[in-house]
């Protein structure tokens, strides 16, 4: 039986504004006119930050339902609120689409989100799941017409933006919050500043800039992109992501290396110093195996 095939689609527009205004107050998001917010914006650069959307569980729970045959991630790319993930987008190889924004802070992902899906199941009759990431209840007839052609529909939005007609039309249903890896975010409470002078107030705002600025030239520094893979990190992933399709929370070896392959293609326990999987496996903390080491889970 050859293994599900999946095809991702984020509506990164509806994702990123839907978190901001899940940590920092409904309609944060075009109250702090963050689309037209420079990138070292004082006020909105740091609340961008502590809003900031984790893509690689969003990826790696795809990658637990099958082989991401087809990643696409939608949004106005020059807009300094989403190029900020470049990196993270691009580290897991998703194909970005460029939208344009025609009118007001109308969110344009929704009619060609729901066309390339039409186009992606007619062209590749191989896909078994349609995966798409957003809150938008504009999608239900994305939803309707896949089922139509015999795929299961998988939704992921944002706790607090998702529309209730857009989760009952899905064959499944995750929160983000929900999602393995995922830090919940607190909502930061912001104390009373002391009155400040106008003079005071520009150069604190100068300051603030030239912070937001030398922290964005640190993010983008070769020595970043270099950083380790966290295989125990991405192993707690996996294994939180299939022992929830297990009744007595046990996960095969044999099904945890593949999704593990999924999340990271370079993954190879050769490399981390164990000569079979099953004995790195047992290195992690706080797991046991069978007897045969076919099977591992947590242990209480």
């Amino acid at each position: 039986m050859s293994e599900p095939r999946v095809a991702l689609y984020l509506d990164f527009e509806n994702l990123v504004a839907s978190q901001y205004n899940a940590v920092h107050g409904k309609s944060a998001w075009i109250k702090d006119r963050v689309v037209h917010a420079a990138a070292d914006d004082p006020t909105v650069a740091p609340r961008l930050e502590a809003s900031r959307i984790d893509v690689d569980a969003i990826v790696d729970y795809a990658a637990s339902l099958g082989v991401v045959a087809i990643s696409r991630a939608y949004a106005n790319w020059a807009c300094p609120a989403f190029a900020s993930y470049a990196r993270d987008v691009t580290a897991r190889a998703l194909d970005l689409t460029q939208l344009f924004p025609l009118a007001g802070t109308k969110n344009g992902a929704d009619i060609r989100l729901a066309t390339d899906v039409f186009d992606d199941m007619l062209r590749h009759p191989d896909i078994t799941h349609v995966l798409v990431a957003a809150g938008d209840s504009d999608y239900v007839a994305v939803a309707q017409k896949a089922k139509r052609l015999g795929r299961s529909v998988v939704g992921v939005g944002v706790a607090g933006s998702v529309g209730r007609y857009w989760e009952a039309a899905c064959d499944e249903f995750t929160k983000y919050d929900a999602l393995p890896g995922v830090e919940r975010v607190v909502r930061p409470e912001t104390p009373p500043a002391p009155a400040a002078s106008a003079a005071d107030q520009g150069a604190d705002a100068a300051a603030s800039g030239a912070r937001a600025a030398a922290a964005a030239r640190t993010e983008t520094a070769p020595e970043e992109r270099a950083k380790p893979i966290p295989y125990s990190k991405l192993f707690r992933n996996a294994m939180n992501l299939l022992a929830r399709k297990s009744d007595d929370g046990k996960v095969r070896m044999s099904e945890l290396k593949q999704v593990l392959v999924r999340m990271s293609p370079g993954f190879d326990e050769a490399t981390l110093g164990h000569k079979t999987f099953s004995s790195w496996v047992r290195a992690q903390p706080g797991v046991a195996t069978d007897a045969k080491n076919q099977q591992v889970w947590f242990k209480d």
